[in-house]
Order: structure tokens, then sequence, then C-alpha cells
């Protein structure tokens, strides 16, 4: 399989993780930058990373946000990058109504299951089970991402155990790249009914690949850590890794 598409992970970390409390090793709030062009995601820490590594946001023209939780969506962060371009960006009703009228920011409005074209990606979303997702006009979504080379990637943090319909659609598709949350670690913990632990990751890739969802030569790949709650790096990798599933850290890149 030809190598024509690139994920750089920009952040990794769920929402406990502070630009104040670096010591060591970090992670910054989860984001990813597909193909230097599709922006999953864009909270405070994003400003960060360009600051780290100049030029990575140069390419932007599209934005998926998944949710409105603050280490998910940051309105200055979305701003600033609309200064210097025009940008779509794909979201809820809620979010719509919160970014409001500016004049580099066209709107794509975000509904379970319905497709939608991001430039030259299709885009489908799914519901996520977290805890905005029965609230009016706001909720979760993982994202199905279709790139203009023919290949895919599943794209779904925030949330815990699939719901049987975003299941039922995933199974239509065939990845090449998933990225799932861990936010919980190997740990029991009440965020279990919105995030997933080690354990419960264990159960779904299993069934992941006994329903052939990843290619034939299709990664997974585990992120959204929290601080608090999952151990060092090196640890959860190592759990991860008998599990056949790489864990992400801040500016890692993949080729796909």
């Amino acid at each position: 399989m030809d190598k024509t598409d690139t994920l750089l992970f920009l952040g990794t970390g769920a929402a406990d993780w502070h630009l104040a409390d670096r010591d060591g090793f970090f992670r910054r709030h989860a984001a990813a930058l597909l193909n230097g062009t599709l922006l999953l995601d864009c909270g405070a820490h994003i400003p960060d990373f360009a600051e780290t590594w100049q030029g990575a946001l140069d390419g932007v023209t599209d934005v998926l946000i998944t949710h409105d939780h603050d280490d998910h969506f940051h309105l200055p962060t979305l701003l600033s990058l609309a200064e210097k371009r025009k940008l779509r960006v794909a979201c809820d009703g809620y979010l719509r109504t919160k970014i409001g009228e500016h004049p580099n920011i066209s709107f794509v409005h975000v509904q379970p299951f319905v497709p939608f074209r991001m430039g030259r990606y299709k885009v489908t979303p799914l519901l996520a089970n977290h805890d905005v997702v029965l609230s009016g006009d706001r909720m979760a979504c993982h994202y199905i991402i279709e790139t203009p080379s023919r290949k895919t990637v599943f794209y779904g943090l925030d949330g815990a155990w699939f719901l049987r319909p975003s299941w039922e659609e995933m199974r239509r598709h065939t990845f090449d790249v998933m990225v799932l949350d861990c936010t919980v670690g190997d740990r029991e913990d009440w965020r279990i009914f919105e995030h997933n632990t080690i354990p419960m990751l264990r159960i779904m890739t299993e069934q992941i690949r006994e329903a052939n969802l990843p290619g034939k030569n299709g990664q997974i790949f585990a992120s959204h850590f929290s601080r608090e709650l999952c151990g060092t790096h090196e640890e959860t990798a190592r759990i991860l890794e008998q599990m056949h599933v790489r864990a992400a850290f801040d500016s890692m890149r993949i080729h796909f």
C-alpha cells in the first residue's frame, strides 16, 4: 500500500493535562492533523504545539470538531486560525451558534450518520457514547474520514462502548487507521460511563478485528490518556502492545 497519507498527533492527553504543569513527559489536549490540512479538534493547547513545531498548522483549511468540551474546542484557538486563512468548520448547531459569524469561516452542519464533504474528504459523523449525546442540539461525535487517496480513518476519542447504530455504520467500512479513546487506563473509575479503560479496549479491539474492520495493513492507536488515571507512557505502551495497539504521543507522525 502506498504511504500517501499522514496523521500527526498534536496532542494525546485528556482534560487533566495543563500547560503550567509540565514536568518531564507531557501530553497536550488531544487533537490531530490529517495530511497537514484537516484539523481534528481545536483545543487551547494547539497554539503551544504550533509554537514548538513552527509551520505545522500553516496548511489547515478544514476543522472537524468532535464536541464542545474545553479540551476539544477553544474559541480563541479557532478564531486565531481564522485570522490567517479561510476555514471550513464542521460542528453541531450548538457550536455553530457559539462561534458566530466570521468572514473567514464557513460552516458544515454535523448530523449523526449523514455524510458530508470537507474539501476532498468524505466525512461520516457517528454518535459517541459521551455525556453530551442527549442534550438537545449538542452532541459528541466520532468521525469516519475517507481521504482522496481512498484511505479510511476512524477517529473515536471521548466515548465509551460504541453505541449500536455507530457500530453498525463502522461495520460498513474497512479502516487503514483507527484512533480509540484510552482515558481511564488500567483503572476502575466512574468515567467508564463516558470513556474507555484498557480492559474495555481489549474487548473492543477483539471485536473490531473479529469484524475485520482493520484493513490488511490497518493500524490501531490509543490516545486521550488521563494524567491522573493512566500510568507512564512506557507502562501503558507495553500493555497496549500486547493487544497490538500503539500508544500515541504528542508529535507522533504516522504514514499509511
